[in-house]
């Protein structure tokens, strides 16, 4: 009885030896990877968002290429079939426009190279290209939660919006999100657009000096971004306008500047949308896709409105910064987490 006890445990140990040994057989190599990246534009947050893709990359031991394509929706596409020439293993894109991107994905899905895309993704219905992965923040959530503490706040008030890039999908978001939550409750505010900055602060200066130079009376500007804000800031304070005391102002990011300003009354509340996060979730789900594991392919991210109330939960921007909150735990940044998030959010 006891040799055929000793010759079971044996056996067992055997058997768990022999699973470890092809689990670990099994689990893809993924050392040696390229990917390639595909910039819309000029634009901070486009740069910050891949500059924490780079680095998860690059820890990985892949070879990274980085594309941009300056707004144009024909460098897009070039840009994507540049990168299947070179043969790389994945493509993540964010994209200068809807439609190049749909056509930036039939091309890399008839080449049999897996695209990702950041922040937009194409209508895969009516361009009839596939999306391996998108991670993006619901940007009419963003603007809805703007359109809500206005609403709270200042349901009498008269509201102008600053706009960014029309295009890619995410102004004409902000700009239905806001106008929605002015109209579910009940407000009869109609948000007026007096221009696109198209996500530049260099650009966003004349808008704004256009705005104060016309006459238009209004009590909030709801600008869409915070880069905007910044050149939106510098043309109220030259003008002697106080933001905060005469003017409010409402915008959607979360990066360091915005929550100093936040913090200094310059701005009453930012819908945060880190393209730090937004990065490492895309990331995950290449990780994924190329273990062969599955994912929520099309992932949207929701966040939060950002007030001095609760100022200090803001995910850092910048990289190092970031990580060092992945680091210490600091903030959730697993994709498993915003992915049941999402379903939870969605179902109701």
């Amino acid at each position: 009885m006891r040799k055929l006890t000793l010759f079971i445990m044996v056996v067992t140990l055997l058997l768990a030896s022999a699973t470890f040994v092809f689990a670990e057989a099994v689990d893809p190599d993924l050392s040696g990877k390229s990917i390639g990246l595909v910039n819309a534009g000029p634009d901070d947050y486009y740069y910050k968002l891949f500059d924490v893709y780079e680095a998860l990359a690059k820890d990985m031991g892949w070879e990274v290429t980085v594309l941009n394509s300056e707004y144009s929706p024909e460098k897009e596409i070039s840009n994507v079939q540049d990168l299947i020439t070179k043969g790389v293993d994945a493509i993540a894109v964010i994209t200068a426009n809807v439609y190049s991107a749909g056509q930036a994905a039939k091309i890399a899905n008839e080449a049999g190279v897996p695209i990702f895309f950041v922040v937009g993704r194409p209508d895969e219905e009516s361009t009839g290209g596939r999306v391996d992965g998108h991670v993006g923040f619901s940007y009419y959530n963003c603007a809805y939660m703007n359109g809500e503490w206005i609403a709270k706040n200042y349901p009498n008030a008269k509201v102008v919006t600053i706009d960014g890039f029309y295009g890619q999908g995410t102004a004409e978001a902000h700009a239905q999100g806001l106008q929605d939550a002015l109209d579910d409750y009940n407000t009869g505010i109609k948000a007026i657009s007096v221009g696109s900055g198209e996500w530049q602060r260099t650009k966003a200066i004349p808008v704004a000096q256009d705005l104060l130079a016309s006459g238009r009376e209004f009590d909030i500007v709801y600008v869409m971004n915070e880069e905007m804000t910044a050149g939106v800031l510098q043309v109220f304070e030259e003008q002697g306008i106080v933001p905060g005391k005469d003017k409010i102002i409402l915008t959607t990011n979360g990066k360091e500047e915005g929550i100093e300003w936040i913090k200094a009354g310059k701005v009453a509340a930012t819908a945060p949308d880190p393209p730090s996060l937004c990065a490492h979730l895309s990331f995950q789900q290449i990780v994924r896709y190329f273990k062969g594991e599955s994912f929520e392919r099309l992932l949207t991210v929701y966040s939060d409105l950002i007030t001095k109330e609760n100022v200090d939960a803001a995910i850092p921007w910048k990289k190092d910064a970031y990580f060092a909150g992945v680091e210490t735990d600091k903030f959730e940044y697993d994709l498993a987490y915003y992915e049941a998030k999402m379903r939870e959010r969605e179902s109701k």
